[in-house]
């Protein structure tokens, strides 16, 4: 699997994480890199991970998932003012 389908494939897993859908794991005996589980960088926050994703999607022009993000900081915008 080449460098931009595993970067691809992170921030796939990433995107994921941060809306909340769950993707079942299904462990196997398999050391190949394409099954593999890929997460972006676990040092950044959810904000920092939201906009290197937005600006990730953006570039591939996959621009539902960065409005899908972006409303996803929104929220959380908003309920931290409310909280």
């Amino acid at each position: 699997m080449e460098g931009e389908n595993l970067l691809h494939k992170a921030m796939n897993v990433g995107y994921n994480m941060l809306i909340g859908i769950e993707t079942p794991f299904e462990p196997n005996d398999s050391d190949e890199i394409e099954d593999m589980i890929f997460i972006p960088d676990p040092e950044l926050n959810e904000v920092e991970l939201a906009n290197e994703l937005i600006e990730y999607f953006a570039e591939h022009e996959e621009y539902e998932k960065c409005v899908n993000i972006r409303n996803i900081i929104n929220l959380n915008k908003m309920l931290s003012k409310i909280l």
